[in-house]
């Protein structure tokens, strides 16, 4: 035997055994998995009236939405009196301090009736999606006697739906 023929011997081993030294694999599976459950989120723009007019009456409007993941069948929000009634809880009120300025809530721009407590609002779907608004209108009735100040009031929107 050559001796140049012990180096291609000892290369062509070497090849034979790493092509035995090869990675392996293993395969297993991996489960995904979610849940989607009837959500909605309800949310209003702030109504405000700005510096009202002893001589006019004071206007205001905010947007009522209502947005739902997947078709939703709520038509309607229940519409709350406000944190500061006047007994016999008719009359909503903005106050400050001990000072009270009343006001009105409709469906209408031009007024008409006023929202009862809990009274029923409807809702309009916004195109094809799952939004849903309604614009509530508020009215102040101009006045000599309101005292200077800060007014406000909370008033609680519900919408009642059902999961899937």
């Amino acid at each position: 035997m050559k001796i140049r023929s012990v180096p291609a011997l000892v290369v062509g081993s070497m090849l034979f055994v790493v092509g035995f030294a090869q990675a392996q694999t293993a395969t297993g599976n991996m489960g995904v998995s979610a849940e989607v459950t009837r959500t909605c989120t309800l949310s209003a723009a702030s109504l405000a009236f700005g510096t009202l007019s002893v001589l006019a009456v004071n206007s205001g409007s905010a947007v009522v939405t209502l947005e739902c993941n997947g078709v939703s069948t709520v038509t309607t929000i229940l519409v709350g009196m406000g944190a500061n009634p006047a007994p016999p809880t008719t009359q909503r009120n903005m106050i400050s301090g001990t000072n009270v300025v009343p006001y009105t809530l409709h469906v209408l721009e031009a007024g008409g009736a006023d929202i009862a407590t809990d009274g029923a609002v409807t809702l309009v779907q916004e195109g094809a999606t799952n939004t849903y608004s309604a614009t509530l209108y508020g009215k102040v009735q101009p006045s000599t006697a309101y005292q200077m100040g800060s007014y406000s009031d909370t008033v609680v929107l519900t919408a009642a739906y059902t999961g899937p």
